[in-house]
This record gives C-alpha cells, sequence and structure tokens, in this order.
C-alpha cells in the first residue's frame, strides 16, 4: 500500500562538534554565520516554509548555545523542541536514535549543516511510499558537486537505494542530507548498533535498504550544498549571493570576484547557473 503524507514535523540532527568548519571558534557549527544568518535558523526558515510546524532539535556539543540562540530567534514561528545526545562524539546515528520518540512515519529529517532549495522537502512530501519505507533526496548531477571526495554516494536501482556510502566504488547519486523518515529507519539503527556499538545513518540506511524499504527521492535541478569546510562555506556564501536565500531563484546577479575565484561555483551545487561570458 502507498502513503503518502504532509510532513508538519521535522527532527534536525544539530549534536556534532563540527571541527573542520568552527574549529577553535566559540559557537557551534550550527551557529556558523552564513550571510549573516547562522546555518541552523536557515534550515528552519526553510523548514517553516515549507509547512514545518514541529521541529526537534537534537542537540550536544555546546547544546546551550543553541537553545539560547534559537530561543531568541522568536521570528521563526515554529515550536521548537530539544533532546539531547550525550553520546554526540559518536556517529550520527546515535542522534536519531537519541530522537526516537519523535519519529513518525513522514517525518522530514534534516542535518544542521546542509543548505537547500525548498524544492527538496516539497519532492519529498509528495512521494508516495509503500507502508514502512523511507526515501532520500538524492542528486543524480554528480559533475556538478563541489567536494565530491567528501560527498556521501548513493547507488538506485529501480528507484531504490542499495547502497550508500562516501567510500563506495558503484554510485550513480549523492545524499542531499534530507530524509523522509519513520519508525522503520530507528529499527534498523537500533540493530547496527546494538551489532557494533555505535551507528552513522548511512549504515540504517543501509540496512533499511536491504529490506528493499528505503527510496531515492530525485532532487533534480533543486540547489543543495554541505557547509562542512571553510570553503564550502564560501561556495554556500557565493550561491546565497546569486540565487536568494531560498536558493531558488534566477541569479540576482554576477558577482565581481576574479574569475579564477567564481569559476568552482559551476562545478558546485549549483544546478541552474550558467556562467556568463567574459565582457569584450
Amino acid at each position: 500500500m502507498l502513503e503518502k503524507r504532509t510532513m508538519e514535523r521535522a527532527i534536525v540532527l544539530a549534536a556534532g562538534t563540527g571541527s573542520r568548519l568552527v574549529s577553535g571558534e566559540i559557537a557551534p557549527k550550527p551557529l556558523k554565520p552564513v550571510a549573516g544568518v547562522p546555518l541552523l535558523v536557515r534550515i528552519l526558515r526553510t523548514l517553516r516554509a515549507e509547512g514545518i510546524r514541529e521541529v526537534v532539535v537534537v542537540t550536544g556539543y555546546k547544546e546551550e548555545l543553541i537553545q539560547r540562540a534559537l530561543a531568541a530567534e522568536s521570528s521563526l514561528g515554529l515550536s521548537i523542541s530539544f533532546v539531547s545526545n550525550t553520546q554526540y562524539e559518536r556517529k550520527n546515528g546515535v542522534s536519531l536514535l537519541a530522537a526516537r520518540e519523535h519519529v513518525v512515519p513522514g517525518t522530514l529529517l534534516t542535518m544542521a549543516d546542509h543548505l537547500y532549495s525548498p524544492a527538496i522537502v516539497r519532492r519529498l512530501s509528495a512521494l508516495d511510499l509503500p507502508s514502512r519505507a523511507a526515501a532520500l533526496a538524492v542528486d543524480y548531477d554528480i559533475p556538478r558537486c563541489f567536494d565530491l571526495d567528501d560527498a556521501t554516494k548513493v547507488r538506485v536501482e529501480r528507484g531504490r537505494i542499495v547502497d550508500i556510502g562516501k567510500e563506495i566504488a558503484a554510485y550513480d547519486a549523492l545524499d542531499t542530507g534530507v530524509f523522509r523518515i519513520g519508525p522503520s529507519l530507528v529499527e534498523a539503527l537500533d540493530r547496527v548498533y546494538a551489532a557494533k556499538g555505535d551507528c552513522s545513518l548511512s549504515e540504517g540506511v543501509r540496512a533499511l535498504a536491504d529490506e528493499g524499504m528505503f527510496f531515492a527521492c530525485d532532487a533534480g535541478d533543486a540547489r543543495w550544498i554541505d557547509v562542512d569546510t571553510p570553503a564550502a562555506l564560501e561556495q554556500a556564501e557565493l550561491l546565497l549571493a546569486r540565487f536568494g536565500d531560498g536558493l531558488d531563484r534566477d541569479a540576482l546577479r554576477i558577482d565581481p570576484r576574479p574569475a579564477d575565484r567564481v569559476a568552482p561555483l559551476s562545478r558546485s551545487w549549483a544546478a541552474g547557473y550558467q556562467p556568463a561570458a567574459d565582457a569584450e
């Protein structure tokens, strides 16, 4: 039986240290400003714009700073609650297990360091899925990836995910960091954790995919970027400058910086952008 559910609840994983982006800084990674606005706040604004009303933020590292910052954002218009992951130094699947009581069918799951167009949320919400199934928004346009070495790769067969991981040899898509999940993913993570004492989201996806129950949702030309390093932060700010805060507009302006600084954007998560011809 296929199910289409309106997604009104989201879980945001914001527990990790994010050392590659904020090493030595006071604020944790989810509060890193991108074009003047904290990463996490940008994500929450996208969720609210797409009909999400309730958000569970899983915190860990410097969690009091995250809670204080969101309490000061009175304009978000969301019901926000927090779950503490005391094992935040472990893999990210442990963060989702910490929030297990909040996982219901049709829950949106997102990372605190991925910026993306609202179109990705809409496509996940519109997807018809079998009961117990989950879905991951994937990008098939691999050449536009800014940092392919760091990206999580995905192999898809007939609409279903069959493998996932940063190091897999055969793949045809990339993980955008945005999921539609239910309790079945928590059950899969439980099995991995029981066997290994730790678990990543990718391991949970793979375990559920082994049952044929993890589907790929085509992100199409929707823009997104994983803001994991200073270089990625610079690219994210270029994207926002050109395509607006929602990453969903036509290019707003041409960047005045030298061509050798702008060129990487055409290879990044910037679908729809075409560099302007050089002036005569």
